[in-house]
Parts: C-alpha cells; structure tokens; sequence
C-alpha cells in the first residue's frame, strides 16, 4: 500500500529491519497509526538472507542471547503478539581450535575449565579463579533483564535511583569489561600456551562475557527457518495490527518545519507520508547528511559520527554442501579457528591466511535450511571497506569484473587454509557457493564501512555520547544500530522497546506502563 500527502498516520518507521518492525509492533499493539518504510524489496534488513538453489542462507545469526523464558528478547516478542519463533539452547557453544591444541565451551564451561586445568596443571588456581570471576559475572548479567530501560524514558527519581543501581552494578566488574586481552588475561595467567588459546580476542570481556553467559544458559540457536522466522512472524503480526508497510520504497527526505519539528517523509517516487514521530532505524549518517536539511543537525554532532570507532565488517563465505555437514565434522557449536605463533593484530587483519575464522553448520542445527543430505556452512573473518583496495571496485563502490574476480581468489585461499588445519576436503564438498564482502553489507545496511553493529562501545564513543535515541529533530528518533552500544538482536530489539516507550509515553501514557513493566519484569 502506497501513501499519499494526503493520508497520515501517528508514527512513520523508517527501516523494516528487526528494529524498526519491532517497533512498529509495539506502536500499533498499543494502538497508534504505524507506517513503516523500507528501501529494500524485501523486510529483514541485516536478517533478511537469501536462499540460493534449495540452501537457506542466514547472513548474521551465529547465536542469540535473551531468548529464554524470562529473556527481554522473549518478553517483548510476547508483549508484541502471539505465536513467537521459539528458540532452542545451544548445549555446544564455541569450539577453540588452533594448530596445537583444540577445546569446547559447554553450556557446562567448568568442564571447559577442568580441560584445561588437565593440560596446564601449574594454571590450576588461576583458571579456577578465572571461571569463578565469570561464573559471578553471569549473575550480574542477569540482573539486566530488569535494567533494559533507557534514562532517557524515566522521571527524574527514576533516573537517579536507576544510576546509582548502575553504578553499583559497574564498579565490581570495571576491570573485566574495560581490560584489554593481554594485560586482562595476564591478570589470570602466565602460560603462553594457554594465552594463545584466546589470543584472537581483543578485550577480556570478549572471553568473559560469554563464559558468562554459558553459565547462565543464555545461548540460543536461531529459530526453524532461520533468523528469518522472525521477520516472518513480525510481518504477519503488523499485517494483523493493521500496520501499512511500503517495501522497496527509499526515503528521500525527512520533512521539518520551521519550527524545527518533523511532520513527514517524502519517499523517492515523489510521495508523501505525514506524521508528527519518525522512527529512523537505519543508518545515522545517511539520516542526518542524505535525509535532513543542512540546519537540522550540528556539525559537530556529524563529525562525532565520522571519528566514531565502528565495529569491523565482515568477509563471508556462504556454502551450501553436497553432504550434511556432520559428516565433514561439524557440530552445532561455532568453531574458533585460530593460527599459532599470530598477534592479536593479525588474527584481526585483512590477511585470510592469519585472520581468526569462525566456521559455524546452520544445517546442523536446523536441516530445514538444507535440500535433503545436503548441509550448509558459514565462515567468517573479520574485513574492512578500506581493505584490498576497497576490494577492487570502482568509483562508489562499483562492483565489476575484478571485484568478482578478487573475492573468488580471497575465498579459495580460505578454504585451502580451513582444510589444512582441519584435514578435511571442503572444497570438493561445496556445491554451492556465494561470497559476502564488507562492500555487500554495506549495500544491505548503508552501515559506513559496510560495519556489522555500528559503534563499538569504547571509552571514545561513550564520552562522545555517540549512541542516542533523541535527535536535533523534535519528533525524529533513532532506533537500531546507532541507538545502543553492542549490536545484534538483543540491542536492537532494546532499541526498539525504548523509542516505542518514548512515544507512548507522550502519546499513551497507560500503554506506556504496560510497556514499562514489561521491560521492569513488574508483576
């Protein structure tokens, strides 16, 4: 359906990522007029995917966090509407595996602990202090499932109750979340044996937080049919909430009067959709420079935004096999692959050949993603726009021949690299192969640098206060990528939750605390 000048609705959504459709649903559940918008020809945004010959692909899922029971993913999705994916935990997690030595995280991670206090028996103490340090990290991470709200949503005793409840909550885990690798995991052990092991990471956190998380049984695979199932489910909840939803259809412009309010948005194909709140989950920079006039916004709010320190982008090989993936050795766990004797700097660099992979078998977990005794993989390392020459395109970023062509001979140097360090024969098991370069995923997100997340969550950024719901714009709020640190599911659906509570909370005060005790965990 198609609007016009001369239709309104109470809130436009720009993006039918999972972030602009969840709040589209909380906005229409609680019973305002909900228009949502989306450039591409298809909803999903980054969990979209694609199918290619009978092999369902997933292009960002490895695992999920929140999906439990009493999850805030879980909660918002019922607050949303009935019949949700439901989401199976993951038992095997991360498999560590280098050219010396190889180690799987459990939902158990205390036996991964006594794994390798059997091969470094001097480390023993150390490890166990290690593990007890995220055992307890865990319990604080479970207090967040009732913290989920944004200040920004709060009266002001709320706000003050709620960072002091913050503050108290930081303090004792500061040095895990702020240490680097090497002088955090040095606080624990002196082996380089074992430092090796999770060398390719660059913060402690990225090793504590999920044997937190382990510990808490908080890992989950996506749902039967791939992250997709929740686009799915989504559409089909807005279509029965009544929700118009324009794909395919790009913004062009955020309408502003003079008094500095948004009133609308005027889409490419000349027509206009009023409304006195605009959603914007997309990316921030293209809103800001590309959708709004030039007084709309500081510049020193765009300059923030071009010095923000962005999370990488990602090299992606997309393999569909002639033969389930088990039989090639592939369990449900994500597989951590690693090169000896590499610094932190190159397993995080450009080079294929010295870059930390991850392998993971979506078919393993879901053969309905699969033709019948076929399997899939996705691969990934870690890439930037800038890399390769910006990977052989030309000017904007157009891909041609050498593109193509450069892509097929990184991707062929990757998997010689897998199948010597796993001894199996990949390559002649693939029958179907697409390729995914930062250049893709900026085309899918207009993310800058093609980045997977966004913003990372550095000292840098937070002092620059880069993530923000409110904009200069009265009535134009973010949503997405660029509203929370982290990224994934979990933050976007965060996002969602907080800006659809702004709204409510001005537009439907009572919607806006059935929303807050679900957010709260209030009886």
């Amino acid at each position: 359906m198609t609007a016009d000048s001369r239709q309104g609705s109470d809130v436009i959504v720009i993006g039918a990522g999972i972030s602009g459709l969840c709040a589209a649903g909380l906005l229409a559940r609680s019973g305002l007029s909900v228009h949502v918008i989306e450039a591409q020809p298809r909803p999903g945004g980054y969990l979209q995917g694609f199918s290619r010959k009978g092999f369902q692909f997933d292009s960002a899922i490895l695992w999920l966090n929140g999906m439990g029971p009493d999850g805030f993913v879980s909660r918002i999705f019922k607050h949303i509407g009935k019949h949700q994916p439901v989401c199976k935990p993951l038992k095997n997690i991360w498999r560590f595996k280098g050219d010396s030595y190889e180690y799987l995280l459990t939902n158990n991670p205390d036996e991964l602990r006594d794994s390798l206090i059997h091969d470094f028996p001097a480390e023993e103490a150390s490890l166990r202090l290690m593990f007890k340090h995220a055992k307890d990290l865990g319990r604080r991470m479970r207090i967040l499932k009732t913290r989920m709200r944004a200040p920004d949503t709060m009266s002001i005793p709320e706000k003050s109750i709620f960072g002091l409840k913050m503050l108290a909550w930081y303090l004792p885990i500061r040095s895990i979340l702020r240490k680097s690798m090497e002088s955090g995991l040095g606080r624990y052990i002196k082996d380089p044996g074992l430092f090796k092991i999770f060398s390719s990471e660059e913060k402690l956190s990225s090793l504590m937080v999920p044997l937190a998380w382990a510990y808490e049984g908080d890992f989950f695979a996506a749902p039967p049919g791939g992250s997709q199932a929740f686009i799915s489910w989504l559409m089909d909840t807005l279509g029965r909430l009544g929700v118009r939803i324009d794909l395919g259809k790009p913004a062009r412009r955020v309408m502003v009067g003079s008094k500095g309010r948004v009133h609308g948005v005027e889409l490419d194909d000349g027509t206009v959709s009023k409304a006195p709140w605009v959603i914007a989950a997309c990316d921030v920079e293209s809103l800001y420079e590309r959708m709004l006039p030039e007084f709309a916004v500081p510049q020193k709010l765009i300059s923030k935004l071009h010095a923000a320190e962005l999370y990488y982008s990602s090299f992606t090989l997309f393999c569909g096999l002639n033969r389930p993936a088990q039989e090639l050795g592939f369990g449900e766990e994500i597989i951590r692959l690693t090169r000896d004797g590499i610094s932190c700097d190159d397993q995080n660099s450009q080079d294929v050949t010295t870059a930390a992979v991850s392998i993971f078998a979506p078919s393993v977990r879901d053969a309905s993603l699969v033709p019948e005794s076929k399997g899939s993989l996705t691969i990934q390392c870690p890439a930037r726009i800038s890399d390769h020459d910006h990977w052989h395109t030309g000017p904007g970023l157009e891909r041609g021949k050498e593109y193509n062509d450069h892509k097929q001979a990184l991707a062929q140097l990757l998997l010689q690299r897998i199948e010597r360090q796993m001894g199996m024969d990949l390559r002649n098991s693939i029958e179907e192969l697409s390729i995914a370069t930062p250049v893709t995923f900026w085309r899918y997100t207009w993310n800058r640098d093609g980045s997977i997340m966004g913003a990372k969550p550095t000292d840098k950024n937070i002092k620059a206060h880069l993530a923000h719901y409110r904009t200069p714009v009265k009535g134009l709020l973010l949503a997405g990528t660029w509203a929370e640190y982290g990224g994934g599911l979990p933050m976007a659906v965060k996002s969602a939750a907080n800006v659809s509570a702004l709204i409510l909370k001005r537009q439907k005060p009572e919607a806006f605390k059935g929303l807050k005790r679900v957010m709260d965990v209030l009886p």
